[in-house]
């Protein structure tokens, strides 16, 4: 059941768990706008209606209407309650629910881990402004090029030489060694103590996505080895999951629609600084499949820049694999003469610099070129049957090349193929297809959903009222408060929207517009889809009020027809019971009848409910307004 975790450690679990890359293991998404799209794993279709939003963490299916958050999504997919659902992704993120109390005490020391490497970061930014400590720190900068206002954006910092500075800055805050410890910003010493990892070296914070530190990497001023010192996997930063830069990056790529990865901090921050500001770089390590997830999430195609020697190569061919087998377009460049992204964009420009990145080769391209160099100097056929295997093993683990708008390129590289290596193309396209094959049973086996049965028809109007009352309340809770006196949920005849009526209730905190929060603790799959379903509803409609409406606009309107056409119909309800039971000659009946006639004229006063709705009402979209305004200013 949901109170089995506080809200505390679902949101934890949530936040680590983003909604695109979750869904994304499962089968492709396709960038479309501002959100993503594929076909629906829960019922079958020609076309996608299954959509995700990345900013409210939702996904919506408008063929079958299954819809909710991340939890939901999991439990639909993986048939499981959502207990389970919880503790699978809670697995996934690396996060501990052994039990409640460790579960707890997990989610308050990486926010306690968080608030030490903000803390640290700001330490490192003051001991780089520091006038005389901070002056190695600002000359090694300046002899990179690096301006005043590109360290603001990257809160590039500096680390001053000496064992203990930040270990006694601790102190004086009275934050404890072992947080340091676990933050990864202090060692043990073997004949105890610790001492500061961090020493001498500039410091680049390395950010999430919501812009918070979660790990540094140090550059060291002179020849000290490591040159580059990154801080250990911690409970919140794993080096295969993050990206440098990728939060300043984030608006850029969004813009360009293309994400460039180099290998560097100085191959991001020169860039940025010169105006390419969708880059970002690994941190030391190869690619993964989870840096393919995060880059996919914003990019519709990513260009790797790599150095030009072997191991660079290397490097971008182990990298394609991973982009074509998540179905995302991916190009090469390489940077010539033996430099790197920084080099080449401090001597030769920015201007020159978007031409390398603009003239990056396609990426089968690339991996055949270098398939084919390889094949020219071997000696026997077992390596000529080594690079042929291993370029079609590539293409055919590419879900991108099934879609038949490709089929032309798939069959001009076959082609070229047979050209260049001399095997005919027939030959090529048996292995191919072989291998498609192969690979196509495969993503098979992972796509396969539960078919989602018929939803019930509704009707009457009775339900459509409560239907727009339940699309007010979940897009505005905070007028739950003055509405519930006047309809309560135990009021509500659809058994499904007093069931999403009372999960409001009872989590009275809920902002207005943050559906995520809504379906977050709701367990049960059709109850989270009738809230996200409702949600997008509400918010279309009110997307469509008048400009110069300064009022609680359309929804505000909704609300109070729905309430008042509501209490009319169990006026009406009650009136004909009490009609029925002088009717039938009950004892008190007709008399009851008559006192309830008359109560209802003088509440009413005749007043026709067409004219009282924009009245019954009229406080509660204004109350509810006028708290939210006052939590966003507190």
């Amino acid at each position: 059941m949901p109170g089995l975790y506080s809200d505390d450690i679902l949101n934890e679990i949530a936040r680590a768990n983003d909604i695109v890359e979750v869904v994304s293991q499962y089968f492709p998404l396709k960038r479309a706008g501002k959100e993503y799209k594929a076909l629906c794993p829960f019922h079958a279709e020609k076309s996608p209606s299954f959509y995700v939003n990345p900013a409210k963490q939702i996904f919506k299916c408008f063929g079958c209407g299954r819809g909710g958050g991340v939890f939901n999504f999991v439990m639909a997919k993986e048939n499981v309650t959502f207990p389970e659902a919880v503790r699978m992704l809670a697995d996934r993120a690396g996060i501990d629910l052994g039990s409640r109390a460790r579960a707890e005490e997990g989610a308050g020391r990486r926010r306690q881990v968080r608030d030490v490497l903000e803390w640290a970061a700001q330490r490192f930014q003051a001991g780089l402004a520091h006038p005389t400590a901070g002056a190695p720190g600002r000359e090694y900068l300046d002899s990179r090029a690096i301006a005043p206002e590109t360290i603001a954006a990257f809160r590039i910092g500096y680390a001053p030489a000496g064992w203990d500075n930040l270990i006694r800055a601790a102190g004086r805050d009275d934050i404890g060694i072992d947080l340091l410890e676990q933050a990864g910003l202090v060692i043990r010493r073997e004949d105890g103590g610790y001492y500061d990892r961090f020493r001498g070296r500039v410091m680049f914070p390395i950010l999430d996505t919501l812009t918070r530190p979660i790990a540094f990497g140090g550059r060291a001023l002179g020849d000290e080895q490591p040159k580059y010192l990154n801080s250990p996997e911690t409970a919140i930063f794993h080096k295969g999951e993050a990206l440098y830069g990728l939060a300043q990056a984030r608006a850029g790529i969004e813009a360009e629609k293309r994400a460039v990865v180099v290998e560097g901090y100085f191959d991001v921050v020169l860039p940025h600084q010169a105006g390419v500001k969708h880059v970002v770089a690994t941190l030391g390590t190869a690619l993964t499949e989870e840096h393919v997830r995060a880059l996919k999430r914003y990019a519709d195609d990513v260009v790797l820049v790599f150095d030009s020697d072997l191991a660079g190569q290397r490097a971008a061919d182990r990298g394609v694999e991973l982009f074509l087998a998540a179905d995302v377009k991916i190009s090469i460049a390489v940077v010539p003469q033996g430099k790197d992204p920084y080099d080449f964009c401090r001597a030769e420009g920015a201007e020159a610099f978007r031409a390398l990145l603009a003239a990056a080769r396609d990426a089968l391209r690339f991996k055949w070129d270098l398939a084919a160099e390889e094949f020219g100097a071997a000696a026997g056929p077992a390596a000529q049957r080594r690079a042929l295997e291993a370029m079609l093993a590539s293409i055919a683990r590419a879900p991108v090349f099934a879609r038949a708008d490709l089929r032309l390129q798939r069959d001009l590289i076959l082609g070229h193929m047979s050209r260049v290596l001399g095997i005919a193309e027939e030959t090529l396209r048996s292995e191919f297809s072989r291998l498609r094959r192969t690979a196509g049973r495969a993503a098979a086996g992972t796509q396969q959903g539960a078919a989602l049965s018929e939803q019930v028809a509704r009707g009457g109007r009775r339900w459509i009222k409560e239907r727009e009352l339940m699309t007010v309340l979940v897009c505005r809770p905070s007028w739950l408060e003055n509405v519930m006196p006047v309809l309560p949920p135990d009021r509500v005849a659809d058994a499904q929207f007093r069931r999403l009526y009372e999960s409001l209730a009872s989590n009275p905190t809920c902002p207005d517009g943050d559906i995520e929060s809504i379906v977050l603790r709701i367990e049960d799959t059709e109850l989270a889809s009738l809230a996200v379903e409702l949600f997008e509803r509400g918010e279309a409609q009110q997307a469509c009020r008048d400009a110069a409406d300064t009022g609680p606009g359309p929804l505000g309107e909704m609300l109070a027809a729905a309430v008042a056409d509501l209490k009319d119909m169990q006026d009406e309800a009650e009136l004909a019971a009490r009609r029925r039971a002088a009717g039938a000659g009950e004892t008190g009946g007709a008399e009851a009848l008559r006192a309830f006639a008359e109560s209802r004229v003088q509440h009413q006063g005749f007043v026709p409910p067409a004219a009282r709705r924009r009245g019954d009402l009229g406080d509660v979209t204004r109350e509810g307004d006028a708290r939210q305004g006052d939590a966003r200013q507190g």
